[in-house]
């Protein structure tokens, strides 16, 4: 039996407004009354010699939140207890809501442990969609690596401690710690059991809700099904088999006016699943689904679209949510799902009587940026609603009637998710993401009339009709909310980008740079960890899709993406021309500028803010503007086209002169000016006309 070590995440400074977060005054309940029990406090660390006597409890937290050293360091402090801080190094600095290394830094010298807690939190289970066991293992290896080497740049030294995102050590990822140096690695467990193996010692969560009652939820499964037959018989299958307490939950297959009746391919199926039918309009998704919500005989609701395929134990993974949190509105994960279809989906002979369970997986690309920013906590977004898909939604019968259920104004595809998502947040919907509730999206590729226009190769307005009249009836129902608003705006921008075929597409690379200005987040959105290859790779096939002709990368420092090469690689093969913008120091690399050119780059705008190398040492780093002079430099020898994106401050508009006249001296043109506090107006320098100009 291991000692107890307790676990937690985010510290309020009063009564907690989020989950996973403790009070100052609960969190010194917690420590007091632990003492107060018998039980002696002790550090993370001895488990490097040894391991705590059993009588011990620790203290650590995970994911290098702004409130511990703000709320936690304190109330420690004032209690002499020592506790551990698990880091996700991506994360540092990535916004105000993380800490940044200075922060660290003065956690560090207070006496907390620092250790490591990956570099951007993956789940280490999931074997991606381009990946053997070989290649998984490489990939969580030198994810760790990386989070190890963040540590030594700017720290000194590398962490001996790392615990394992997401609690779940399987025997990759137990494997992925040894070889990246750790000494002890930490999971979740639901009791003090231990083996002894320093790579899978237990954590408890000190926040554990217990269930509030004892008997498992029901469940009433809602599925639309519109034909697709072969497909529909293999998800209601793997919801029929369940291993879940048949008695605790039914299975409802609405019948969505298909060509031909489904009810008797299920006529001999089990007593727990039925069908009825819901016309025959053909395609109303949302009174198919509101059909089944009236039939339902549970008092929990599970909305799974006819093409998702579940594990057998997908139930239970719901249950442990909704027994613990009141009006929770549980988004599940869907593999595979893909709003424009770039072609890596699950194929019906790939699933169909497979075990999902060994099946990889395929990032859902249209949540995941918003999820990584949130590390998956909904309760930190003002509009978590914009992430409601009914194809892996559950949620209290009696929340969704009070809302008023699906709206009969929608008609075909899309926005009835939504618009239930927004009258459920605006009701008391607690909205909580699960990468447990898992739902693989099956597509077939040789499908024909299919409901949703952004997937076709040749989109035209007048196929988009049905989805902007659905965009109005949104905006209608919601007169007067900003967010939605907003929302619309947004997509209506969506469509005409991709029916106007633009003739350059960018590619968002998230922002990641080593040597960041102070201004660096109002440049540039930072992403931690930079977007994966995989979102960037669908951006290419996005652009090739629409027949672009340019490809611009942007965000940070692109030569700092450890898939700046692939990525112009895919870009070169895909367009005619690929470009992208540039802070300059990251060029600096020996060879990579070449190596970029070989790779497929044609032309470079340089990010430049003065020609006064100590201004701009003083704006980024120390020695920052001789790497950005190297930098420079190796991409002109590198025969690449380059211009120059003016970034004018008030600190550096007085210099500006100057820095025009070091451009010329480079032969760099200036084909941008970024104002940034200040206005042309405010300062007598007369600037090409044919540039583009910006304010933030």
């Amino acid at each position: 039996m291991s000692a107890e070590n307790l676990y937690l995440h985010y510290v309020s400074d009063g009564p907690p407004r989020r989950r996973q977060t403790i009070s100052r005054a609960d969190l010194r309940d917690l420590i007091t009354s632990r003492r107060s029990a018998g039980r002696r406090p002790a550090s993370l660390e001895a488990y490097r010699s040894g391991a705590p006597e059993a009588d011990a409890f620790t203290l650590s937290f995970d994911d290098a939140h702004a409130s511990v050293l703000a709320h936690a360091a304190p109330v420690l402090a004032e209690l002499d207890m020592p506790a551990t801080l698990f880091v996700p190094t991506a994360y540092v600095g990535a916004s105000d809501a993380f800490l940044d290394w200075d922060d660290l830094r003065r956690l560090r010298d207070l006496g907390w442990t620092l250790g490591a807690h990956s570099h951007t939190h993956p789940r280490m289970s999931w074997r991606l969609h381009d990946e053997d066991d070989d290649a998984h293992l490489a990939r969580l290896v030198d994810e760790l690596a990386r989070s190890r080497e963040r540590f030594e740049r700017e720290l000194g030294e590398a962490p001996a401690l790392f615990a394992y995102p997401y609690g779940e050590a399987p025997p990759i990822a137990r494997r992925a710690a040894r070889e990246a140096g750790f000494e002890c690695a930490f999971t979740v467990a639901g009791d003090r059991a231990w083996d002894g193996d320093r790579l899978a010692i237990p954590r408890l969560d000190a926040l554990e809700t217990p269930p509030r009652q004892d008997a498992p939820t029901a469940f009433s499964v809602v599925v639309p099904a519109y034909d697709r037959v072969a497909i529909l018989a293999d998800v209601v299958g793997r919801l029929a088999g369940q291993s879940y307490p048949e008695d605790r939950y039914e299975v409802i297959v609405v019948d969505d006016g298909s060509p031909e009746a489904l009810a008797p391919l299920f006529a001999d199926g089990p007593s727990n699943v039925r069908v009825v039918r819901q016309g025959d309009d053909g395609f109303r998704a949302g009174q198919a689904r509101q059909r089944g919500a009236d039939e339902a005989r549970h008092d929990h609701l599970v909305f799974l679209d006819a093409d998702v395929a579940v594990d057998p134990d997908f139930l239970w993974h719901l249950d442990w949510v909704h027994r613990r949190i009141d009006d929770a509105v549980l988004l599940g994960y869907l593999s595979g799902y893909n709003l424009h279809d770039m072609g890596l989906i699950h194929r019906p002979a790939d699933v169909i009587g497979a075990d999902v369970r060994g099946l990889p997986i395929i990032p859902d690309r249209s949540r995941e940026p918003t999820l990584r920013a949130c590390l998956d906590n909904l309760d930190w977004l003002e509009d978590p609603w914009t992430l409601t898909y009914t194809g892996n939604l559950s949620l209290p019968k009696a929340l969704f009637e009070r809302v008023g259920g699906f709206s009969d104004d929608f008609v075909g595809w899309g926005l009835e998710d939504i618009d239930l998502g927004v009258r459920l947040h605006r009701g008391g919907g607690q909205f909580v993401f699960s990468r447990f509730a898992i739902g693989w999206h099956v597509v077939d590729p040789d499908e024909t009339g299919w409901r949703n226009p952004f997937r076709e190769r040749e989109p035209t307005v007048e196929r988009f009709g049905g989805y902007l009249t659905n965009l109005s009836i949104l905006e209608r129902r919601h007169p007067g909310d900003p967010a939605v608003q907003g929302y619309v705006t947004r997509s209506r921008a969506d469509i005409d980008e991709t029916c106007a075929k633009p003739m350059t597409v960018g590619v968002e690379m998230g922002g990641e740079a080593r040597d960041r200005s102070t201004l660096h987040r109002r440049l540039h959105h930072v992403q931690p960890g930079g977007v994966p290859k995989h979102e960037l790779l669908d951006r290419v096939a996005y652009a090739e899709k629409i027949g672009a002709r340019t490809i611009y990368a942007l965000g940070g420092e692109p030569a700092e993406h450890p898939d700046l090469l692939a990525l112009l690689e895919a870009a070169s093969r895909a367009v005619s021309w690929v470009s992208l913008q540039t802070m300059g120091h990251g060029f600096a690399t020996p060879g990579l500028a070449r190596d970029a050119r070989s790779a497929g780059l044609n032309g470079a705008v340089i990010d430049t803010f003065t020609a006064d190398a100590s201004l701009h040492d003083e704006l980024h780093s120390p020695g920052c503007h001789a790497r950005w002079r190297k930098g420079v430099d190796a991409l002109r020898d590198a025969d690449l086209e380059l211009s120059a994106r003016l970034v004018v401050t008030p600190r550096t508009a007085p210099g500006l002169e100057g820095t025009r006249r070091l451009l010329e001296a480079l032969g760099l043109g200036v084909s941008e000016v970024v104002w940034i506090d200040c206005t042309p107006r405010d300062f007598a320098h007369d600037l090409p006309n044919a540039v583009q100009h910006s304010r933030r």
